[in-house]
């Protein structure tokens, strides 16, 4: 049997309603959807650079300085020079920020259990190690097979 439907189709799918729903339910937070970054951001245990930040979010610098730049002037991160490095600039979460992570954190709780309602444990985990192998599989590209060369 051939499977020729686009993966990618399913899981951007499962992406835009996710981000819908919990865009929804924090639209009264100034992030322009941002939450991903508020959140990993929370999570580090000092300032990190835009270049760390764009690795831990697996998107490019430039997307990250925009999104840093528009998070700046919404007051929820703080960008500051480095000391040892005058080019790179360290990110870290406002005081405001830091107040409304619990509130985000239990937003996002909401929304996945929403998104989990009626799958058992057993078929989560499946789902996660099944997402899991497939990451590794795409990033070692294992076929290694080039497309065939057209008679243009």
């Amino acid at each position: 049997m051939k499977n020729t439907e686009l993966l990618s189709q399913n899981l951007r799918l499962i992406n835009h309603l996710y981000t819908r729903n919990l865009s929804r339910e924090l639209s009264s937070i100034d992030a322009n959807h941002h939450f991903e970054v508020l959140l990993m951001l929370a999570k580090q245990q000092k300032p990190i650079t835009q270049n760390q930040l764009a690795e831990l979010l697996h998107i490019d610098k430039s997307r990250v300085a925009h999104i840093i730049f528009s998070m700046e002037e919404s007051k929820i991160v703080l960008v500051k020079t480095n000391p040892a490095d005058r080019r790179q600039h360290l990110i870290s979460l406002s005081p405001n920020a830091l107040k409304i992570i619990p509130y985000i954190e239990q937003k996002v709780m909401e929304i996945n259990e929403l998104a989990n309602t009626g799958i058992s444990e057993e078929k989560l985990i499946v789902f996660t190690e099944v997402a899991e192998a497939m990451m590794q599989n795409l990033t070692k590209n294992k076929t290694g097979k080039k497309p065939p060369e057209s008679d243009q």
